[in-house]
């Protein structure tokens, strides 16, 4: 009897065990079917965004929203612009409003000499961390070689987070100054966000094949933006230098890879922001790309929301530095800084103050979240 009722509770327990497990099953089912509704609804507004973002009509309807949806900061941020624009006395790089882009040239960076030896002893120190932690890429298995060379740490680091921020001020106040501040704000005509300050490292990736932001592409952020990047060592073919398309070739080129997409019912979404070599050169483009080469202290100062580009495609034996400093004119993923020290100053505060604004996302813990 004992036995009987031994083999009933074994099968009420196998039968509970097996519901239980189904159960698992289906949620996770359920789980696996919302991501992907959300992922398409997601893909479905990015489609839209950019679709909208790549016609002149649908950048003025954007812009529309835009201001509709923060009109006190964006006026505040136009006033400000147009008086701090009216009252400097070096203009630093002008950016081209049709083009989108002005090259850089040591003489024009006001207080760079002073902060060249800051940046270069920082990535020293973190060149030392990354060497450390590829020391042993030798010794890993095939998987983990393959699953490491899909990833964009394979060919590019951001180097800095918040806490070399707060301990090397002068990087900060670079980026604050009226050479670097008031280029962005005259083209984007208010006191955009300064939403960056970084180093930028790109290193050998070893693959036959270009991904990611070596890819020629369109950054999300906003209607426009401005980035500069700034060279911290020589930058030769070898380096695999910023490389770019000015922005009213770049609206050419997207529109007819688009077309030329639909015609190979190729599948490639224009969302995904990727171009080919191949996809440019088959419109026509190659011959307006500009590679971004020179000494110490050269770079550019480019829309990239607007201007296709790419870079990071570094030879053996090679490495390309930069200074990265990043403007947007909405609220994007941004360092924390410290915002009391420029509390005398109401347009560097203006460029600062939202860092800290609660909600926002902090690049730290983002790219911490995307390379671990």
């Amino acid at each position: 009897m004992s036995t009987g009722h031994g083999t009933l509770a074994g099968r009420a327990v196998g039968l509970i065990l097996r519901r239980v497990k189904t159960a698992r099953k289906q949620g996770k089912r359920g789980i696996k079917l919302a991501q992907n509704v959300f992922r398409r609804v997601r893909q479905a507004e990015k489609s839209l965004y950019f679709r909208l973002r790549d016609s002149e009509a649908g950048r003025i309807l954007l812009k529309a929203a835009g201001v509709a949806r923060a009109p006190r900061d964006t006026r505040q941020r136009s006033q400000a612009a147009a008086s701090y624009i009216a009252r400097l006395r070096a203009p630093g790089p002008i950016i081209d409003p049709r083009r989108g882009y002005a090259l850089l040239s040591p003489d024009a960076l006001d207080g760079f000499a002073e902060v060249l030896p800051v940046a270069r002893r920082v990535f020293e120190r973190k060149k030392a961390e990354i060497e450390a932690q590829l020391a042993g890429y030798t010794a890993w298995t095939p998987e983990q070689r393959q699953k490491f060379l899909t990833r964009k740490q394979s060919f590019l680091r951001y180097l800095l987070d918040d806490g070399d921020l707060r301990e090397n001020p002068e990087l900060v106040d670079f980026a604050l100054n009226d050479a670097m501040l008031g280029s962005a704000t005259r083209y984007l005509r208010m006191v955009p966000h300064l939403t960056r300050v970084d180093l930028m490292y790109s290193l050998p990736r070893a693959a036959g094949n270009n991904i990611e932001s070596q890819l020629f592409h369109l950054d999300h952020e906003g209607l426009s933006q401005v980035k500069h990047f700034v060279h911290l060592f020589e930058v030769g073919e070898r380096e695999g230098p910023f490389t770019f398309i000015p922005a009213d070739a770049t609206s050419r080129i997207v529109r007819e890879v688009r077309a030329l997409r639909r015609s190979r019912r190729s599948g490639s979404d224009i969302e995904l922001r990727r171009y080919s070599d191949e996809e440019i050169a088959a419109v026509g483009g190659t011959s307006d790309i500009v590679t971004v080469t020179g000494p110490v202290g050269a770079g550019v100062a480019v829309d990239t929301s607007r201007c296709l580009h790419l870079g990071s495609r570094v030879d053996p034996g090679s490495f390309r530095l930069c200074l990265y400093l990043q403007y947007c004119t909405t609220h994007e993923i941004t360092n924390v800084y410290d915002v009391n020290r420029f509390k005398g100053d109401p347009v560097k505060y203006l460029a600062v103050r939202d860092s800290v604004a609660s909600g926002r996302s902090a690049a730290t813990d983002y790219y911490n979240e995307i390379t671990n």
